[in-house]
């Protein structure tokens, strides 16, 4: 995330609110990362304060986390120390430490808490706009997030006021379609931010479903189980999550984030027996119904995969919903156990032996992973709760055993806090600051070409490492240059689509259209997409090439120029059909992009006067010219750039006839073409990128980049803040038992 945040706090100073960015990829709408100004507010900072700044932004949304759920639990009448504990639990979870790192989880515990804080407030007759507010924020971290928190509320709304009212139809409709409108709203106010991030997603190929897993996961049996790792991670880390190792020595099920999060404190499962006891029968009820929601899911693996809609197989929010739950639930009994009332104490030493039972399960599945000095931290810890709580209810001293038991567990969950923070590979702020993996050396060399040229040119970056010459995807939004590579979870789904047609994606693997090495390696589809320079460990591939040429050497890194640098901006006479073009061989196909267009069938109409090329008389052409001579050709009827900005091209051609102008960069629909300032359509080129059909003659073009639905998403929003305050003048506060 860190060359994220680089990368936004150097764009809106330079080109101002988010759209379209050279510096991802091969060109990517910014959409996505708008959400970052909001959740991730060391964007605005410049970058040399952002390393720095990271701490303290995990440590506000912790400290915001631990006081809106401390309310909730103040709202919900629950007795302290209860509130106090829970906001311990909550702040320090699992959840929540590992988004010191992964940052949207710790977003996530923060929209959630202000959810279940927004839907008490309303509920109890107060006021309802952090509910809206909640939801409009929940969309901000990712559009998927609001089928997430639809379906929280779906189940929490209705339990809840049942929870108070019991069966109640009309009061739990009444409840429910208030709360609903509510939400709509703050659906509504996020809209800004919220519908152009789902265009993104929607032409990704994540989004497209072009490489979902739904075919896979849906086809799993109902009642399928999983494998014994699995049930081993998920029954040992509740107890902690560092239980089956940290990050790399992680010997668990998946990896690391993706296994189950379910750390909340070991009190938790020693009480949550108890929530079943000593209350209502409708919280009886809730809590049943809880336990078999999340147990379900945990063992017939299908039920988890219809909760992410057959997109994923992870844990990640449903580890969230588990962790609220249990916390709340548990609390319920520890704050009756404060007020006075008693626990079962035959239930809670039956608890604290099947607990410590369970860690030392003769199974040599769980023996071999489990973390031998955890266990008995454990240990210790279940023994002393279990021994303060029965000590405290036969003393008569309950108030106070629960101020040592929040004292016990604050002990505990710094202790295994610090684990999951600490014991990982770190990375420091000043190596952050001066970039990931990279000497001085290397920001020197870019910061000399950037000084010296003030051209439109890419760059492509290799390393050497363990595995052979590899480049860093994300290294041009930290280091500010242009190249090809990216890593996104949502990388444009034309730019996979022509990475894959021209076989620079070497397997069919999801994670390859993430991981997208772009075009590093290949010689002349680099040179095809504006390659001018190569900054490199190991220079011999290049110099062994005639085009390269050795400018200088910055330590262990070379920097080479490409003689045959291709503009951005080529246009053809000629095009091929985009079925013969995947009939060729990868060189073909590389040499092809010199020499003509490849158009797709559908776009028949938009050929406007070219020429269709045959194979035959495509390689009688290819074998008349030299690669210089198809170079300068290319040049010379190149677009020439009298203004570049990141969503605004500007410049002139001469061309002698009819033509397509491509652009070394993704098709997208935010495109807007000019010539001569009158609109012309824009049409996808060489199966992935941006082209636009020009007349002959001398002309002037315009390309303008908006995403398609940035103005339908203001008008959304600035109608749901219109209706917001209205709605608040007239209904500022929810009646439900009138």
């Amino acid at each position: 995330y860190y060359p994220d945040f680089v990368h936004l706090s150097n764009y809106i100073r330079s080109h101002g609110y988010p759209s379209w960015s050279f510096y991802v990829g091969m060109g990517q709408d910014l959409a996505y990362a708008t959400g970052f100004l909001i959740w991730q507010p060391v964007s605005w900072l410049p970058k040399e304060l952002i390393a720095p700044a990271l701490v303290f932004q995990h440590l506000g949304k912790t400290l915001i986390v631990g006081l809106m759920f401390f309310r909730f639990l103040q709202l919900r009448r629950f007795q302290p120390p209860a509130p106090l504990l829970g906001s311990l639990l909550l702040s320090f979870s699992a959840y929540m430490c590992m988004g010191s790192c992964w940052y949207p989880l710790a977003d996530e515990v923060v929209c959630f808490a202000a959810i279940l804080l927004g839907t008490e407030t309303a509920l109890q007759g107060r006021r309802w706009m952090t509910l809206a507010l909640g939801i409009a924020l929940v969309g901000m971290i990712n559009p998927f997030y609001l089928y997430l928190c639809a379906l929280f509320l779906i189940f929490y709304v209705p339990l809840r006021l049942f929870g108070q009212y019991g069966w109640q139809p009309r009061i739990l409709l009444r409840g429910c379609i208030a709360l609903a409108t509510v939400a709509a709203l703050g659906g509504g106010l996020g809209a800004i931010v919220t519908l152009p991030y789902l265009d993104v997603v929607l032409s990704s190929l994540r989004g497209s479903g072009a490489t979902s897993a739904r075919a896979m996961l849906s086809s799993f049996p109902v009642f399928g189980l999983e494998s014994t790792v699995h049930y081993v991670t998920a029954i040992l880390r509740p107890f902690a999550n560092d239980m089956v190792g940290t990050a790399d020595s992680f010997q668990g099920w998946q990896n690391y984030l993706e296994a189950p999060l379910t750390y909340c404190g070991l009190l938790c499962l020693l009480l949550l027996p108890q929530a079943l006891i000593g209350g209502t029968r409708q919280s009886r009820v809730i809590v049943i119904l809880f336990l078999v929601g999340m147990l379900i899911p945990t063992v017939f693996p299908w039920f988890r995969y219809l909760f992410w809609l057959f997109q994923g197989d992870y844990y990640r929010t449903y580890s969230l919903f588990w962790v609220l739950g249990t916390i709340t639930l548990s609390l319920m009994a520890f704050s009756r156990y404060a007020e006075g009332r008693p626990l079962n104490l035959w239930m809670l030493a039956a608890s604290t032996l099947l607990l410590i039972g369970i860690l030392y399960l003769p199974f040599g599945a769980m023996q071999n992973h489990i973390n031998s000095g955890l266990r008995v931290a454990a240990t210790v810890y279940l023994f002393l709760y279990g021994t303060v709580l029965v000590v405290g209810q036969l003393a008569k001293r309950q108030n106070l055993a629960a101020y040592l038991i929040v004292g016990l567990a604050a002990i505990e969950l710094v202790q295994f806090a610090r684990i999951t923070v600490s014991d990982r590979k770190t990375v420091s702020k000043q190596e952050l600051s001066h970039g990931i993996a990279h000497n001085s050396e290397t920001i020197e060399a870019v910061r000399d070409i950037r000084r010296d040229d003030d051209t439109f040119f890419r760059i492509t970056s290799l390393r050497l490492s363990d595995l052979g010459t590899e480049t860093n995807p994300n290294d041009s939004m930290l280091l500010g240059y242009y190249s090809t590579s990216s890593y996104s979870s949502f990388n444009n789904l034309n730019y996979i689509r022509f990475l894959k047609a021209v076989d620079a994606i070497p397997t069919n693997l999801e994670t390859d259209t993430r991981w997208a090495v772009g075009l590093a390696g290949s010689f002349v589809l680099s040179m095809f997409a504006c390659e001018k320079y190569a900054l490199v460990e190991d220079p011999l591939p290049f110099r062994k090439a005639s085009q390269y040429e050795l400018i200088r050497q910055y330590g262990n890194y070379y920097l080479l120029r490409n003689n045959l640098f291709l503009p951005l901006g080529l246009t053809f006479t000629h095009y091929l059909p985009e079925d013969l073009f995947r009939q060729l061989s990868r060189d073909e196909k590389e040499q092809v992009l010199l020499v003509v267009a490849v158009l797709s069938r559908e776009e028949e109409a938009q050929k406007k006067g070219l020429q269709e090329i045959t194979i035959p008389e495509l390689k009688t052409e290819m074998a008349a010219s030299s690669f210089p001579e198809t170079i300068e050709r290319r040049r010379k009827s190149a677009l020439k750039l009298t203004s570049f900005r990141q969503n605004r091209i500007e410049g002139t051609l001469h061309l002698d006839q009819k033509s397509i102008l491509v652009m070394q960069t993704p098709f997208d629909h935010g495109w807007r073409a000019f010539q001569d300032g009158q609109s012309v359509p824009v049409l996808k080129t060489d199966i992935g990128l941006l082209g636009v059909g020009l007349d002959r003659g001398e002309h002037k073009v315009e390309l303008h980049y908006q995403n398609r639905l940035l103005v339908p998403a203001l008008s959304v929003t600035l109608a749901s803040f219109l209706v917001l305050v209205a709605a608040l003048w007239r209904w500022p506060r929810l009646r439900l038992s009138a």
